[in-house]
């Protein structure tokens, strides 16, 4: 069957895009023109003739969605539903417009907001205006209802947003305003006010005949009344869960637990409420997409992790985890592949906004981020990310199989695949510590996930700052409790290995490990950082072929604001006899963008500029000054096919890597890493120009011998060493990532 929708599918591609007259009567509904349902039809897709349901391109992206959607490929139904609503928006067919957005919102929305709900409701409003504009009563009232529900969800970010909903829906049907505030009060106090939350849900449970004479409607409500009782009164009967919603299956486990089933029956339980979330991230290709599959599916993930490690299962812990651990770079690992053979839209607007992004991010500095300018750079960069989500959409819809899949590795796929004098050390979100070496893996340790969480900003705070000398006790302090939490109990299990791969947690990206005092994890030993394990084995998969002589790419200093950027490059690219370096106003940006591809070692000395809430927007400075400035923006490095084995950021703030919620990495290292690096060199923090240019000299010196892991400690030793460059500010920002 599926290879069946699939051929239909494909020929309702070629009709949309070349038009193709002959496969009309493979798509006609083959009812009679003049029926009822006939002429239904035509009026809501706003046609007259009946054989242009067939051709129409609206039409035909519809059905295309459907097929898509019936093949469980969600992203790109999405993609065709957008298509044949603009369409129907542009003849003004209001009603099936209304109809389209009530599917979006569906799928946008997943399986109980799995998805990314601001922009599901945004599909909900637009359907409740086509639904007004087209005078239909039931449509406007199912899109009231959803705006109601989900604008009241503590995701939603709106505050008050319900009650307007609520106050529309009472003035189309008043029996339904009056039951739907009811279940949204009592939704509302389910955990502050019990008592109350009760009182109205069972209201609602008297009440459901206020909303259809339907039974399975009935049925469904007040189901959904008894899921939320349930919390207050443990024995209200719930109907039996879902075996398409992982939330259902999760809830419906909790519910389960008495404490006499044991951790073994609980762990089964909650492992099928996982078993469902990955049959829906499967198809699953974007990278915004799995990232927010992580934040409203974590918990599932995180307590089925915890009861596996209870039941004594640690491996089985661990491969639970890792599948919801920086899944949007397996994303990033997609679209890097799709995009070899792919090309920007023609309608893209993503270079139009990076231009306006620029302009006001010097102006919001110049006000200090105080005055309109700084909403005007929000408003910029959330077009911008529009524009790029949708150029990714172009190519992830119009991809032709077979499509490049990247899933989540188990430990004992990349226990195959390491060295024999590797290991890896995964720090994860529920205190637990795992190594994995070639024999196998297993649970190390346990650490205080909150105690490590604030001694982390404490450090970062500490040697963020080499004025305050009052706090140099402080920082020793800080770094041997941290050692001491998260060191100490792996020096046994490294005692015997040369490399060291760790995969931090939450702050733990924000500190580095490998050099914490007082007895250093680095010394003697290469160590860096990788966000997933999945990433680790994607990386070690990939065939690579080291030329004899290899090819060095630098750039820096674009606005001569960095004095000894020029030096750094000339000595980094002396040990290379195929080199290209440009510096200052004669950069040249595509000059730079051809090379990057082939190149075997790049080095970035310029800027590095992230901004608040557009982790995945970061960028380097690359060419002009002020508002020409031109920025080399992440999502531009995904589209790259990279080679190197080293690409070293000497650019503040360019290795800062962030958790973000739902255990989902984000940092230009790992994007790096996801177009094809091997490894990455960059700082955590901003870094003293002239001191990096010494750390660099060393570290090129080392490198004709060493790693770049092994490089980069040795460098940093050096500079520890003098007296003026011995606080932690000055060497110990920089990290190896990737492989060591």
């Amino acid at each position: 069957m599926r290879l069946t929708l699939e051929r239909v599918r494909r020929t309702l591609r070629d009709c949309r895009a070349h038009g193709v007259a002959a496969v009309r009567a493979q798509v006609a509904s083959g009812a009679d023109p003049a029926s009822e349902a006939m002429q239904v039809t035509l009026q809501w897709a706003g046609l007259r003739d009946p054989a242009e349901l067939s051709t129409d391109p609206a039409m035909i992206a519809w059905r295309e969605a459907g097929i898509l959607q019936s093949l469980g490929r969600t992203e790109e139904a999405i993609a065709h539903l957008r298509r044949a609503v603009r369409a129907l928006h542009e003849r003004r067919a209001y009603d099936m417009e209304g109809e389209v957005e009530f599917q979006l919102w569906e799928l946008v929305r997943g399986d109980r907001a799995t998805g990314d709900l601001g922009a599901a409701l945004r599909h909900a409003e637009l359907a409740e205006a086509a639904f007004r504009k087209a005078g239909s009563e039931g449509g406007l009232r199912r899109a009231l209802v959803v705006l109601a529900i989900d604008s009241d969800l503590p995701t939603a970010r709106v505050v008050g947003r319900s009650e307007f909903y609520l106050d529309r829906l009472a003035e189309v049907d008043a029996d339904y305003g009056a039951w739907f505030r009811s279940y949204v009060r009592g939704t509302r106090l389910l955990w502050s006010a019990s008592e109350e939350a009760a009182e109205a849900l069972r209201w609602c449970m008297d009440s459901v005949h206020l909303l259809s004479d339907d039974a399975g409607t009935q049925a469904h409500w007040r189901n959904e009344c008894a899921r939320k009782l349930v919390v207050i009164d443990p024995s209200t009967p719930v109907a039996e869960a879902s075996p398409t919603s992982a939330h259902d299956q999760f809830f419906a486990a909790l519910r389960a637990f008495d404490g006499q089933a044991g951790d073994v029956v609980t762990a089964d339980r909650l492992h099928q409420a996982v078993r469902t979330a990955e049959e829906d991230r499967r198809h699953v290709r974007s990278a915004a997409t799995q990232r927010s599959r992580s934040v409203s599916l974590g918990a599932i993930y995180l307590e089925a992790a915890e009861s596996s490690q209870r039941a004594g299962r640690p491996v089985e812990a661990l491969d639970t985890l890792e599948r919801n651990t920086s899944r949007s770079l397996l994303g990033l690992l997609t679209l890097n592949r799709l995009w070899a053979d792919a090309e920007a839209p023609a309608t893209s607007l993503s270079t139009q906004y990076k231009q306006q992004a620029v302009r006001y991010l010097g102006q919001s500095a110049a006000d200090a981020g105080t005055g309109g300018s700084h909403k005007q750079l929000g408003t910029a960069l959330q077009r911008l990310r529009r524009a790029l989500s949708d150029d990714d959409e172009h190519v992830l819809t119009t991809a032709l199989p077979p499509y490049p899949r990247f899933g989540p590795a188990s430990a004992a796929a990349l226990a195959e695949r390491l060295p024999q004098d590797d290991i890896v050390l995964v720090y994860t979100p529920i205190g637990q510590i795992y190594g994995i070496t070639r024999d196998g893996a297993d649970n190390v340790a346990a650490y205080d996930v909150q105690a490590t969480e604030r001694l982390c900003t404490d450090y970062h705070r500490l040697a963020t700052s080499p004025e305050s000398h009052d706090d140099c006790s402080r920082l020793a302090t800080v770094s041997a409790a941290l050692a001491a939490a998260c060191v100490d109990p792996v020096r046994k299990v490294v005692a015997d290995r040369r490399r060291i791969v760790i995969v931090p947690s939450g702050a733990l990206w924000s500190v580095p490990l490998a050099v914490l005092d007082p007895s250093p994890l680095g010394a003697g030993r290469a160590v860096s950082y990788v966000p997933s394990l999945s990433v680790l084995l994607a990386m070690l998969e990939q065939s690579r072929h080291r030329r004899r002589v290899e090819r060095f790419v630098g750039v820096g200093d674009p606005d001569g604001s960095l004095p000894h950027a020029a030096a750094e490059l000339v000595h980094a690219a002396s040990g290379f006899y195929d080199r290209t370096v440009q510096s200052g106003s004669g950069i040249d940006e595509a000059t730079v963008l051809a090379d990057l591809p082939e190149a075997d070692v790049v080095h970035f000395a310029c800027h590095g500029i992230t901004f608040d809430g557009y982790p995945d927007l970061s960028a380097l400075h690359m060419t002009g000054t002020g508002a020409d400035r031109h920025l080399l923006w992440a999502p531009d490095l995904v589209r790259l096919q990279l080679r190197a084995r080293l690409i070293v950021l000497a650019a503040c703030h360019s290795g800062l890597s962030r958790a973000l919620p739902g255990n989902e990495y984000s940092g230009l290292p790992g994007v790096l890493l996801a177009s094809g690096a091997r490894a990455v060199i960059g700082p955590l923090w901003q870094v003293d120009d002239r001191v990096t240019a010494t750390l660099m000299h060393h570290f090129y010196n080392g490198l004709r011998r060493v790693g770049p892991a092994a490089a980069l400690h040795r460098a940093q030793q050096v500079i520890r060493s003098g007296p003026d460059t011995a606080h932690p500010y000055y060497w110990a920002a920089f990290q190896s990532f990737g492989l060591p």
